[in-house]
Parts: C-alpha cells; structure tokens; sequence
C-alpha cells in the first residue's frame, strides 16, 4: 500500500459504510413498496386515477297478453355546466339553440351572471337520438349531462288503474307497480370502479345504462289492451252522458278467470300521477264495495233450482208486499200477478225473489251468499282489494232475510260479481281471478294458464237453466236496452239505491249490468257499475246496459267475436 492510501484509509472506510448503508435503505424501501405495501400504494394510485360508485339495472317492463308495453323506462338527459370552471359558450349557446330552441342571447347572459358549480341548462329532457346528443355534448369543452331513467305509461288513463304507478324513487306505489314490487325492481351493484379521466366520462356513462344482468324482471298481464280501450272509452261516454259520479267495469274469461278488462273514470294519467287526488288513483273494481240490488239474484234463483220445486208459480201480489211479522213494505217496479221462477228473475221482482228466499230459510240463504264469495276477498293479485259484506247471520235483523235476497244489507266489488257470474258462464265453478300471465326471469319463464277452482258452486245443469233465464232477461225483461239483433247475450240489471247517513236515498242509485256473452257458448263476462247517475237515467237498464251493449258491439266488429252481421251499431 502506498502513503497516499494508507493516509485516506480511513475515510475511504467511511465513504463505502455511507454507501452501503445508503444502498440498504434503498433496497429496503424498494423491497416495502414493491412487496410489503403494493396494497396500499395501488389503492392511492386507483384513487387518483379513477373513483368508485354503486350502479343499478332498469326496472322491470309490463306488458298485456300479447306483448303490448304497458310501462316502460325511457332515459331522460340534464344539461348543466360548471360555471366557476372553463367553458365554451359560444359552442353551448349554439348547441343549445339549434336542438332546443334556446335564445342563445338569453342563454349566454345567463352564463355570465351565474357563478356555479352547477347551473341547468335545460332538464327532463327525452332526446328522439340520444347518441347524437352524447357524440355534441362530448366535443363542447364545459358542458355537462347527466342521464336517468324514468317510467313511462303509453296508454296513460286506459289502464292506470291497474298498472299503477312509481314515486319519483322508483318505487311501486299503486297497481301491479305495487303489487310485484319486488319483481319488477333492478338490482344495484356496489362499488364499481370508473375511470377519472374526461377522455373516458362516456364510456363511465355506458357503464352505468347497459346492465342486463342487474334488470327486473318483465311482467305479462291477462289484459288485452285492445278490449281495455273498448272499456275504457264505452265506461268514459257512458259517465259523460249520465252525468254520474265514476262508472266501473271488468271483463273476464270466465272459463280460466283471466282479467281482460278492467278500469274506472274518472281516471288518471301515471305519468303525471301527483297532479291527480288519491281518490283518481284507486281501483274501483276490487276495491269499492256496494250493494249490488238486482244484480246478485240469481244467488237464490240458483239455490231455488237445485232445492225446490223449480215449477212453481209465485204471487208477486199485484207489486206490493208486506213482509211477514213487520212493518216493511217491498214494492216491484213494474207489477205482476203469478210468476214463474224464470220470469221472477227476468222480470226482476223483488216481491218474488223475497218469497223464494223465505221458502229456502235463513241458513240456506246466508250460506248460498258465502258459497258464492260474499264477505271474503277473490284473492286476485292487486292491492287495495275489499271483501264486500255480509252480516252473520246471528245478528241479521227481522227483514235482513229479505232484503239480502234482492241485493240490499249486503255489498260486493265489481270483481266478486264478475266470478259469481263467470261461475254461472263456466258450469258451475267460482275461480280465483288473475291479473298475470307470465313473469319472464332471467332463465325462464313461469306462465300462469290453469284455473284456479275455489269450490264448485251449482252443477252444470242449473249453470245452463240459469244462462237461458238471463238470456230472457235481454230478450224480454230489464236488459233489453243491451240486446243485439242477431246474437245472444245473458245479463241481468241492477238498479240499487245507495244507503246514505242511516238511510236508503231516494235520489243516489248504482246502476249495473252483469252479462254473459254470447249465451249460447260463453267466451266473457263484463259487469259494468255506475255510481250516482243523474236521476231518471239511474236505472240499470237505462245507464249500464248500453255501455255493456257498447263494448260487445266494438267486440263483434273487431273480430273478438263472430256473428251473422258483418258490421253492427
């Protein structure tokens, strides 16, 4: 070793330590942050590349028996800028005016004087080419969209009744919409990664709307939108020309208790379901009770053919009778001397109706009604359904016995009066309605076509003696104002006066028709009610049955059903 080495020994010494022990920490930090902490040091580099969100699915379509939208999603875009950020507003004002018709003047003060971070340029808006939109928005520097989806109900008051509606949240809030909630709702994805950069804010907004698997699931109702229309408007006329307070209606299959039909007006349009009263937006037809009159006595003509001597004539007194052991007198509203049971029911006498309900007794009339359904829900599957009323029989009064059998101290919906007569349709057999057809899951398909038997409630034999009397009743009696020349229908008026703070009114009515058509070979059943119409067109005859009439008439010129005529008015 030289002088010079042996004089520097030292501090050489010390140099190597100091770089030795500065390549350690190195490694060291190298071995913490490529091994120990890659965890932690990618999750702050994800985080100032890129942010994490929740995304959902759309909400589940409804759609009629053969495939109709009911209700629907559409994407409704927000145009916004940041103003305390750079902007192009020459290009904004421009964009805005040529796919608006937005006052670029108006629009570049109001820029100007705005300072936010968030200033709407325009909301709510159902762009007809939404990636035209995108592709313009995307090249003006400063201007912003944000996307949603929204309900949508093309046929509007038509059936709102039983579609229902969503709240502002997406919620079911009426109808089917409320009913299958659960279904029909899309579900949510947490903690989606999106990158920050501008380049890619459209492929983040793809993301969030292209999510299948995240979807609802689609909903097929029984209804034929075409016959719901040809209820809607024969019920919406039929209000307008009786000046009534709402009028109600249903038609079913009455061989497998498909709803096909069902709405009231007044009615009220979903997609702006906040600016209508509660009242507009409720069912009537399974959820207003009411005592249905003449409508519900083929209940005791039914018990008379299968427990009496179904060839016996009745004195219907000359239209007056006294009930026996007090002070009530029922009157007919045409008068009659002798009738038979067939012409009690097509005549629709109350005095001979009372007289056959006293010959089966108190029990047998009080179960007949059970049998039938009174005082006990159809089960269909919508909300807000009543069960109509029928006292026990332990607390029925001296006249209950009586008055029952011509409709009065006893309520039904529209709906339980629909199955009462699809069970005099079908040959004897009371079935659950149904409102849905198919529910349409990601990997299958549940479809909902089998009846749905309650209990059978007369044999097939009374079930046809039955049709041939309410077909007389069209032919000759209280219907005729719903008969066609040339096809048969079997229905049965209802004329019931409304009981109000105590007391039967003389002046407020329900009015109703039960049909069956055509009577010869039953396809459907309707039952039409109107509340309070203007007085002297209160009777069942006069209101209801024409609506009936109306809708069968639309039906037989629309291929629903078949006749001699080509074309009937």
């Amino acid at each position: 070793m030289n002088r010079t080495y042996i004089a520097y020994q030292n501090r050489i010494k010390y140099i190597i330590n100091i770089i030795l022990i500065f390549g350690i920490l190195i490694l060291s930090r190298y071995f913490q942050i490529q091994i120990l902490g890659v965890d932690g040091f990618q999750q702050k580099l994800s985080q100032k590349i890129e942010y994490r969100k929740s995304i959902k699915g759309e909400r589940g379509r409804i759609y009629d028996r053969n495939g109709e939208l009911l209700a629907g999603n559409i994407v409704k875009v927000d145009l916004w800028v940041n103003t305390l950020n750079d902007y192009e507003s020459e290009k904004i004002c421009s964009f805005a005016h040529q796919y608006f018709n937005i006052d670029s003047t108006s629009l570049a003060t109001k820029l100007k004087l705005n300072k936010k971070k968030y200033l709407p340029i325009k909301k709510a808006i159902i762009p007809e080419s939404l990636e035209d939109i995108l592709a313009e928005v995307s090249s003006i520097s400063g201007l912003n969209v944000d996307m949603y989806n929204q309900r949508f109900y093309p046929y509007e008051k038509i059936c709102s009744h039983v579609v229902g509606y969503t709240n502002n949240k997406g919620d079911g809030r009426s109808g089917v919409e409320l009913q299958f909630n659960d279904l029909l709702s899309e579900s949510i994805k947490d903690d989606v990664a999106f990158d920050k950069s501008s380049n890619d804010r459209w492929k983040n907004k793809e993301k969030e709307r292209f999510n299948d698997e995240l979807n609802g699931n689609d909903i097929y109702l029984s209804i034929d939108i075409k016959l719901q229309k040809y209820l809607y408007e024969a019920l919406h006329k039929g209000q307008d020309n009786s000046l009534a307070q709402s009028a109600n209606g249903i038609i079913v299959d009455p061989f497998n208790g498909d709803i096909l039909a069902m709405t009231g007006t007044p009615s009220y349009n979903p997609n702006n379901f906040n600016q209508y009263g509660l009242a507009k937006h409720k069912n009537n037809v399974v959820s207003k009770q009411y005592e249905p009159g003449s409508t519900i006595k083929v209940i005791p003509i039914i018990e008379a053919i299968q427990n009496l001597d179904e060839q016996m004539l009745i004195d219907c007194e000359d239209g007056e009778y006294k009930i026996p052991r007090t002070n009530r007198i029922i009157r007919d509203h045409e008068p009659h001397e002798i009738l038979s049971i067939e012409e009690v029911l097509a005549y629709s006498s109350n005095i001979g109706i009372v007289k056959i309900a006293d010959m089966l007794g108190e029990e047998k009339t009080y179960s007949s009604f059970r049998k039938f359904g009174l005082g006990s829900k159809t089960g269909v599957d919508l909300p807000g359904e009543e069960k109509g009323k029928i006292s026990k029989l332990k607390k029925w009064s001296k006249t209950t016995h009586s008055t029952v059998s011509f409709g009065q101290e006893l309520s039904v919906t529209d709906m339980q009066l629909s199955m009462i007569y699809a069970a005099i349709a079908n040959e004897g057999y009371l079935l659950q309605p149904k409102i849905v057809k198919e529910i349409h899951y990601p990997s299958q398909i549940v479809k909902f076509d089998d009846a749905k038997i309650v209990r059978k409630v007369m044999n097939a034999e009374t079930s046809k003696k039955v049709l041939d009397m309410l077909s007389m009743a069209v032919n000759i009696g209280s219907g005729q104002n719903a008969a066609i020349d040339g096809y048969q229908i079997a229905g049965k008026t209802g004329t019931a006066e409304k009981y109000i703070n105590g007391e039967y009114s003389k002046t407020e009515f329900v009015s109703s028709f039960a049909s069956i058509f055509p009577s010869s070979s039953p396809k459907y059943v309707c039952i039409i009610s109107v509340d309070s119409p203007e007085y002297n067109k209160h009777w069942g005859n006069i209101t209801a049955a024409p609506i009936a009439r109306e809708i069968i008439v639309e039906m037989i010129n629309n291929n629903f059903l078949t006749t001699n005529y080509k074309e009937i008015s």
